[in-house]
């Protein structure tokens, strides 16, 4: 239950190297089996210092489970995260791990960890998930006709893909990004973030090209079974090549290569609603088949008892709306 395909990249501690450099904290624990020594569950909280000494604690996508609903292991980890990070501070402590929503093993896991189910979120409770075949032919073979289609149309207009660890790739890919989140209308990260990003986890820049103009792109990070894909971008006005099917391509090809099982396409909407400006990615990223998984929302998890009311109102005063999941 550590996540579909197994682990999630926030958890690593790549990712945690990576917020450190960003005025974070992280703090990593682990339960294991007393007598075999095997591990049973494991988080990794980011702390972040808020005023006066305090602080505030996330756990990304955590904590994993070796076993689907193994309460006692997740009720243990976190007694004894919660116990450091009140010696620390540490006012709230929230998560939202990779179990699945409406599972009964996930009920058993709320009620003995005492989670409080928040009513915002931090991931998406969603992600689209995409199985790779054993080889680049029987990939092509079991994607449905549109995409096969739209792959070739790519490829006979002339789209051309590249793959880089940074350079002048991630160069040519953040005006792509920032041109997609201002059409779009959400707010991306700013380039410092992406280059840290890519410095830190070893990521992959794909770019393509449509007559050595770049024309969509995106980051992506190979982690144990999973091809995860984080950030893209692609320009409208060369839409009609299908730029962005050559691409997604390349990248499950890639994956394969790695010997990934899984594309993790991260994160559509909770609700496919044609009048949100996300409806149109999140319907791209159905057209390669596969399959929905949904988890939990933000959860919080008791720190304080009594006090946590109370807390949560210090909180609020001192942030002053000031945002902290950057």
């Amino acid at each position: 239950m550590g996540g579909p395909g197994g682990g999630n990249l926030l958890q690593s501690w790549g990712w945690g190297a990576f917020k450190a450099a960003q005025g974070w904290r992280p703090h990593r624990w682990i339960a294991q089996d007393p007598a075999a020594g095997d591990w049973l569950a494991a988080c990794q909280v980011l702390v972040r210092p808020i005023a006066g000494g305090l602080a505030y604690g996330y756990c990304p996508r955590g904590p994993a489970l070796a076993a689907p609903g193994d309460a006692e292991a997740a009720a243990a980890l976190l007694r004894t995260a919660a116990n450091e990070l009140r010696r620390e501070r540490v006012l709230r402590l929230q998560c939202d791990p990779e179990w699945p929503v409406g599972d009964a093993d996930t009920h058993r896991l709320l009620v003995r960890c005492r989670l409080r189910e928040l009513g915002f979120d931090v991931q998406h409770r969603q992600t689209w998930l995409v199985d790779l075949p054993g080889d680049a032919t029987a990939l092509m073979a079991r994607l449905p006709s549109t995409a096969r289609r739209n792959v070739r149309l790519a490829e006979r207009s002339g789209v051309v893909v590249e793959r880089s660890e940074g350079g002048t790739a991630l160069e040519a890919f953040v005006p792509l990004y920032e041109a997609t989140a201002a059409r779009q209308g959400y707010v991306g990260r700013p380039a410092w973030y992406l280059r840290g990003l890519v410095a830190a986890l070893g990521a992959s820049v794909f770019v393509a090209r449509l007559d050595g103009e770049p024309v969509a792109g995106a980051i992506v990070v190979a982690f144990g079974p999973r091809c995860c894909y984080l950030f893209g971008g692609t320009h409208a006005a060369a839409a009609a090549a299908r730029p962005g099917y050559a691409l997604h391509h390349a990248i499950m090809r890639w994956g394969l290569a790695q010997g990934c099982s899984i594309y993790d396409m991260w994160g559509v909407p909770r609700r496919f609603d044609p009048a949100d400006p996300a409806h149109g990615y999140a319907t791209f990223k159905t057209r390669w088949g596969g399959r929905l998984a949904s988890h939990t929302g933000l959860l919080e998890v008791p720190l304080w008892g009594p006090l946590d009311p109370a807390l949560r109102a210090a909180e609020r005063l001192v942030l002053r709306r000031r945002p902290l999941l950057t």
